[in-house]
């Protein structure tokens, strides 16, 4: 058997890939370390922020629109709620470049934002307690996916469109030969016209040059009443602060969800990923934050440890090595990637047909590296 496309990693990006290439009428095999949706890489914790005007840079907008309307698409063939509009407030202080690029994003693609000062954000949101050298832009459009149902249904549409899945089954090495890419695992040697690498935080096991580096990283759910719920129009956030850049989500059963995006632990091992609550600062490191800026949130009531695959200027890894044009890698994506995950598994299928993307993906090159892969 020779597949159109082998999907090697199908968590995120993988699962979105394996569907929209069965779904095009490919010939696919989707092959996971694990069973995914699981809790061995980076889309696990239940939800994800999905932002429209990007802080990261506009770059990244044309991609998350297509992205959001793939994801209203899945929603309607899953059948079931993944996306939840309850909009979302980036906050810092008024010179950050985060909000900034917000500002010129949304300038730029004519997209819903409202401009907010300290003010505005504390009468809107009482619960917001923000410096008055801070301000906020409000896209109401926003929200949050949830990442791991969203996951699930790809596998399940792709499973009964007929692609061959296996799972709990780690790839042990790539190559070449002649025009196939060839998959070697411990259930057997598998062959393919493309390959789509998107491994996640290990990726470097099967490619050893990509500039990419594990970092361990955790998330918590604190104590919070119905004021912090979607209910009471409570928004999801993103803050850069002098204590750092976190994000958060509207409160579900009284647990708010808050995770600090910077800093974390490099790790070169998967047993190094350790639980929540194995380094002092994994309960302490929102607490600051917390008490300064939504002082009525309660105790940390559990958290979780996740990883991410950081590249060097945490921007996406999204090409095609110099040698290989048969081969796709999508890595990098540095603790901001579920959101695009339809997007990108929709350009990889696009590859797996031989069609070029619709998008710009110079930012995104290899070749921006020194020495490439």
């Amino acid at each position: 058997m020779i597949y159109d496309l082998i999907v090697v990693g199908s968590g995120s990006v993988g699962a979105a890939a394996g569907w929209y290439a069965t779904e095009a009428g490919l010939n696919v095999l989707m092959i996971d370390a694990a069973l995914p949706p699981h809790q061995t890489g980076s889309h696990h914790g239940q939800t994800r922020l999905i932002r429209h005007a990007y802080g990261e840079g506009e770059r990244y907008v044309p991609l998350v629109l297509q992205a959001q309307q793939l994801w209203d698409r899945l929603e309607q063939q899953a059948g079931e709620r993944l996306m939840h509009r309850c909009g979302v407030l980036n906050i810092g202080p008024h010179n950050a470049a985060f909000i900034a690029n917000v500002l010129h994003s949304a300038a730029r693609y004519r997209l819903n934002v409202e401009k907010l000062s300290a003010d505005d954000v504390m009468q809107r949101w009482p619960q917001w307690q923000l410096p008055p050298d801070y301000s906020a832009v409000y896209e109401p459009e926003s929200g949050f996916l949830k990442c791991e149902l969203a996951i699930s249904h790809y596998i399940r549409l792709a499973k009964n469109a007929g692609c061959a899945q296996l799972f709990n089954c780690p790839v042990t090495a790539l190559s070449r030969s002649g025009d196939l890419e060839v998959v070697d695992t411990a259930e057997g040697t598998f062959r393919g016209r493309r390959l789509l690498v998107s491994a996640g935080t290990w990726v470097k096991k099967l490619l050893p040059a990509l500039p990419v580096t594990p970092l361990r990283k955790v998330f918590a759910w604190y104590q919070a009443d119905g004021r912090y719920s979607e209910n009471n129009r409570f928004p999801a956030f993103s803050a850069e602060t002098a204590e750092g850049q976190f994000y958060g989500f509207p409160a579900d059963n009284n647990a708010l969800k808050i995770g600090r995006h910077d800093g974390g632990q490099i790790i070169g091992h998967a047993d190094e990923r350790t639980p929540f609550g194995t380094h002092p600062q994994d309960g302490s490191e929102t607490f600051a934050f917390l008490r300064r800026m939504l002082p009525g949130v309660g105790v940390c009531l559990h958290g979780e440890a996740c990883s991410y695959d950081m590249s060097p200027d945490e921007d996406f890894i999204i090409d095609s090595p110099a040698d290989n044009p048969q081969r796709l890698i999508i890595s990098g994506l540095s603790g901001h990637g579920f959101k695009f995950a339809s997007v990108l598994g929709d350009i990889a299928a696009r590859f797996a047909r031989g069609e070029n993307s619709p998008f710009d993906l110079t930012p995104f090159s290899l070749t921006r590296f020194d020495g490439g892969e």
